[in-house]
């Protein structure tokens, strides 16, 4: 039986240090049927560059290879082009400063064709921290969800999102009926992954099979930022999906929400003090509103 053909989206964006490490491990995978969809977000260095010279370069290794240049329009919309432009069943999504490991695609649609589950729009795996110079930092492999699909992920990824970016691969179809990402959140990633759970299995696949890197620019590292986008992700999702999570989950993921919080304020909002220690009491009796989380999303842009 032939092998599908399977899709490579990568938003690219001011990585030209990082993008030719990362689309080499794209091309060295030992999956054979590839394609690859970079999207250059209107760089202002040379990442339109190296992309086009890779492209020049290796495009005998792909079964299809394009690079798109548009204006800068952040993260979430150049991700949504990239995985629009694909035309594989399955979209591998990788930033452009993060690296595959060789058999990362492999692996996973040899899962995908296992569970053989048509509900299944998303798989994850683990993967390793590394720094600017491909070296080992750490690998998070802790607090995983059990493997294979699960149909209840939104139960879990209110609490916490262990799905590391440069492992996930999504079913093309089902994510571009739920819209793609939204281009007006700070980020984007939580809130694709709870939408897609409403209607579809997420899965994840034991073993680490990228390396995620850590420098200075990641958005993970702006900790405001990083509240700012939670906040709001799960303000929006109470709005629209609300009935979806018991009262007693939601007012524990506040509480362990505004724990995190309270400890930042101490050191750089002490005023919010108040307000985040008389919001944890009622969480204890009262099921938050979706305006509660809306609040302390506008007190982060409020503070930046």
């Amino acid at each position: 039986m032939s092998l599908p053909l399977v899709s490579v989206a990568v938003p690219a964006y001011n990585h030209a240090p990082f993008l030719t490490a990362c689309l080499e491990s794209v091309r060295v995978q030992t999956y054979p049927h590839l394609e690859l969809v970079v999207v250059d977000d209107g760089s202002t260095d040379d990442t339109l560059a190296v992309a086009n010279r890779f492209a020049a370069t290796h495009a005998d290794r792909f079964e299809r290879l394009i690079v798109i240049h548009q204006a800068n329009r952040g993260v979430s919309a150049a991700s949504n082009c990239a995985i629009a432009a694909c035309q594989g069943e399955w979209v591998h999504l990788l930033g452009s400063d993060d690296q595959l490991y060789p058999d990362k695609i492999l692996r996973q649609q040899q899962a995908i064709e296992t569970w053989r589950d048509p509900a299944l729009a998303l798989v994850y795996a683990d993967v390793d921290f590394i720094d600017a110079t491909g070296q080992l930092l750490s690998s998070a492999i802790r607090n995983r969800p059990p493997p294979g699909p699960d149909h209840q992920a939104c139960l879990w990824l209110i609490r916490y999102n262990p799905i590391p970016n440069p492992t996930v691969a999504l079913r093309r179809e089902a994510f571009l009926a739920i819209g793609g990402f939204d281009e007006q959140l700070r980020l984007e990633d939580l809130d694709g992954w709870l939408r897609l759970s409403v209607n579809h299995a997420v899965a994840r696949m034991p073993g680490v099979l990228a390396g995620y890197r850590r420098h200075g620019n990641n958005a993970s590292q702006r900790q405001l930022m990083m509240f700012e986008a939670n906040w709001d992700t799960l303000g929006k999702f109470a709005e629209q999906h609300g009935e979806l999570i018991p009262a007693a989950l939601w007012r524990g993921c506040l509480r362990r929400r505004l724990h995190r919080f309270l400890r930042w304020a101490r050191k750089n909002a002490p005023k919010l003090i108040p307000m985040i220690l008389g919001d944890t009491l009622l969480s204890l009796v009262r099921t938050p509103e979706p305006a509660v989380w809306r609040r302390y999303a506008a007190c982060c842009r409020t503070l930046r």
